[in-house]
């Protein structure tokens, strides 16, 4: 766990007594927000001190808005999160509701807090390595465009061959020798593809929850 940079949780359940457990448990690893509402988490993201948790808790089954509702209506507000499910019962339809609109998992009330704690663990994991991912396709975009600035400045004064220098591709079976935009296109295929292939699981698996 990340003590010094703590991940943000956001727990929503209407149940006092549950809550507050979650709250003390939670906060000894996270910087944990407990709303007794879905109301009052809604109006939080209004507030410009507003910051995106790396995971929301909720229960499903609350007064005025539900949590399958509330998720539905952060999206609206372009905010988005991983999501656990809590629930004392989950028909099929509202578990096949809950996966389609982005929830992560799905666990049964009451559920033991080592359980949770290693639905988190995985979750937070995952959610990391796709902000790395995100922000290394950001990364690469700026380093292709300082390198294009970069040519346009020097390449009266230098040799194109000598600025577009080859670099080894330490992947390539045969040490085949790439310039600098081939590097950064390769760079950029293989994260296509690592995006691609975590969509393909996620499609996977909310064809298993339809199955179950």
């Amino acid at each position: 766990m990340n003590t010094m940079h703590p991940h943000r949780i956001a727990v929503i359940d209407d149940e006092p007594e549950l809550l507050e457990n979650y709250k003390d448990f939670l906060g000894e690893y996270f910087e944990v927000n407990a709303f007794s509402e879905a109301k009052d988490f809604l109006a939080s993201m209004d507030s410009p001190s507003f910051k995106t948790p790396d995971l929301v808790i909720t229960d499903l089954k609350m007064p005025s808005i539900d949590g399958i509702e509330m998720i539905r209506r952060a999206q609206k507000k372009n905010v988005h999160f991983p999501v656990i499910l809590l629930s004392g019962f989950l028909d099929k339809q509202a578990a096949i509701e809950a996966v389609d609109i982005g929830v992560y998992k799905l666990l049964e009330k009451p559920t033991s807090m080592d359980k949770l704690m290693a639905t988190i663990d995985q979750i937070l994991v995952e959610h990391d390595i796709y902000k790395v991912r995100g922000e290394i396709r950001v990364l690469t975009g700026q380093l292709r465009e300082l390198y294009t600035s970069l040519r346009m400045v020097v390449l009266p004064y230098v040799p194109s061959e000598i600025l577009d220098r080859m670099v080894l591709d330490a992947s390539a079976p045969d040490k085949k020798k790439m310039s600098f935009d081939d590097l950064l296109e390769n760079l950029e295929a293989r994260l296509e593809q690592l995006l691609k292939s975590e969509k393909i699981l996620g499609e996977i698996r909310q064809q298993k929850y339809r199955q179950t």
